[in-house]
């Protein structure tokens, strides 16, 4: 249910839209923006009834909308064990989190943690199934890397799995082992971490329900008005997700728009050919609020557990280069299906060989069947150079970046890569020069989400250690926001509807305290969210 006719004036309106860039008032009716512009012209349309928020000279922008990131995910990782770089130091400080939990939980009960990342810690090292086995072995214990691309567990965990030293190394994943073959409790990418998934006790269809209203909720007080699920389904069937995220809509207690990403293996399925349409996914009538949108594909892993694909070896491993998920013919496959099928496609790519690969499988998709407008994209495009830059603009290929990992995640870059190629990490100079369309997105529970952080990073690029990756990447405010808003917008293929303010258009947007254009790069921490409206309703409030 809409608010009353609303007028907000006295502001300072970025609207994003390049014909109509600035206004000072906006009138919201029946959730949309009736008229806008200066502050006299917006006040001849106001009657009696109107209600009237006076800004004060605070910002007003379209809504954040991170275009990558995992709702269901972040919904359940605010009940699991923290053992992020923001909550331990050491191997020890992980496990008296763990022992401390296990104290308040049955046994034999499932302990779920997130967040640990082995770069960061002192030992600079995965803690591993002997150093949980300290804290106790009463119940199987299971810590997702930050990455989300490996987690590590305890021997009670991989006995409920069944992996030990007779189970195969899954192509597409690593299973951690000591000179004696036996499993460390390290597993690597989905293949591999998905043999200890399946043991799990899935989230029931309230539980997960619960988390993505309370994610979307946690994202409304960051100014996030719209955000896209980015892998979604687990398991054999994509069809309890789908559930989750209607039962969410129904409940009418949702502070944001969801766009879903179906994960490859329930679109077109690897190695078959197996193709289901878009509309076979069914998520409601109101796809203004949830929809389907592109289907999302891994074909490499992370820079922080050295599984994305790179052409040259690690700098502190040489010899390793990473990981394919799936072999290139496999993959493209999967892309040409989908492609053919009228699927926007999103393909995690973060090292240069996978992302030559990719491009290499769109490029084949296109040519084979045209399309115009496809928006393929891929996710995270970390390390390129000008040649694969230049291919990504021919094909049309949109980018979608998450500059808040260099400030969180940066210094492992630096250690993996050297310093020369860390700082090509995320070369936003390269892009802004070709004239290639981004998107912007945080990826959480990876980092934590506030898009405010990942402007911030884009405009100093500096590592947890205080060291400057790429000074000539750097870009302004008001250019990181146009990313975070309609070029979120066009990678999701909705900027008819929302990232710009606009007259008719959804009145989703999102007060700062700030002028971010003004506030200086040392001073912009105490920019903050004020308001976010979706549909007229304002959803969150300081």
């Amino acid at each position: 249910m809409n608010q009353p006719e609303t007028l907000y004036f006295n502001a300072n309106v970025f609207t994003m839209d390049r014909e109509v860039p600035r206004a000072e008032a906006l009138l919201v009716r029946n959730g949309r923006i009736a008229v806008m512009g200066p502050d006299e012209l917006v006040e001849t349309q106001v009657g009696p009834m109107t209600r009237r928020v006076d800004l004060e000279g605070m910002t007003v922008i379209p809504g954040f909308n991170d275009c990558h990131c995992h709702i269901l995910s972040f919904g359940l990782t605010l009940g699991q064990l923290d053992v992020g770089a923001d909550a331990v130091r050491t191997i020890d400080d992980i496990l008296r989190g763990v022992a401390e939990r296990m104290r308040q939980m049955p046994d034999g009960a499932w302990l779920i943690g997130r967040g640990y990342d082995q770069n960061a810690l002192e030992e600079r090292r995965h803690p591993s199934r002997a150093d949980l086995d300290r804290a106790d072995n009463s119940n199987p214990v299971v810590l997702w890397h930050t990455s989300g691309h490996a987690l590590t567990c305890n021997t009670r965990a991989l006995q409920l799995a069944g992996i030990g030293a007779d189970t195969p190394t899954p192509a597409g994943g690593d299973i951690e082992r000591d000179v004696h073959g036996e499993p460390t409790g390290v597993l690597k990418e989905m293949p591999a971490t998905d043999l200890l998934n399946a043991a799990i006790p899935p989230p029931t269809a309230a539980q997960g329900t619960e988390a993505i209203i309370r994610a979307m909720q946690v994202m409304a007080g960051e100014g996030i008005t719209s955000a896209s699920d980015a892998s979604t389904g687990q398991g054999p069937s994509i069809s309890t997700a789908l559930e989750m995220y209607g039962n969410a809509l129904t409940s009418g207690q949702l502070a944001g728009r969801i766009t879903l990403m179906p994960q490859i293996i329930y679109v077109a399925p690897p190695d078959s050919g197996e193709i289901h349409q878009p509309e076979e996914f069914q998520v409601g009538n109101q796809p203004d609020w949830l929809d389907i949108g592109p289907t999302k594909i891994f074909s490499d892993g992370a820079l922080t557990t050295r599984t994305a694909a790179l052409r040259e070896q690690y700098a502190d491993d040489g010899t390793n280069s990473g990981l394919l998920i799936w072999d290139p013919k496999t993959l493209d496959g999967m892309i040409r299906r989908a492609h053919d099928a009228g699927w926007q496609i999103a393909t995690h790519a973060i090292g240069d060989r996978a992302i030559e690969i990719t491009v290499a499988c769109y490029e084949r998709a296109l040519s084979e069947l045209p399309r115009p407008d496809h928006r393929h994209r891929i996710e995270h495009c970390m390390l390129l150079d000008r040649e694969l830059a230049l291919r990504i603009k021919q094909v049309g290929v949109v980018p979608v970046l998450q500059p808040a990992f260099i400030a969180r995640l940066g210094d492992a870059y630096i250690d993996g890569l050297g310093m020369e190629r860390a700082s090509h990490v995320m070369p936003l100079e390269l892009f802004d020069w070709n004239s290639i369309p981004l998107g912007f997105s945080s990826d959480r529970p990876v980092i934590p989400g506030e898009p405010l952080r990942g402007i911030r990073a884009a405009m100093e690029r500096v590592t947890p250690r205080g060291t400057r990756l790429g000074r000539q990447h750097t870009i302004g405010p008001l250019q990181a926001i146009r990313h975070y808003t309609s070029g979120s917008a066009l990678a999701t293929h909705s900027e008819h509807r929302r990232g710009t303010l606009r007259l008719n258009m959804p009145a989703d947007f999102t007060v700062l305290s700030e002028n971010p254009a003004e506030t200086p790069l040392e001073d912009f921490g105490t920019v903050q969210v004020v308001k976010t409206v979706v549909d007229g309703i304002e959803v969150f409030s300081r």
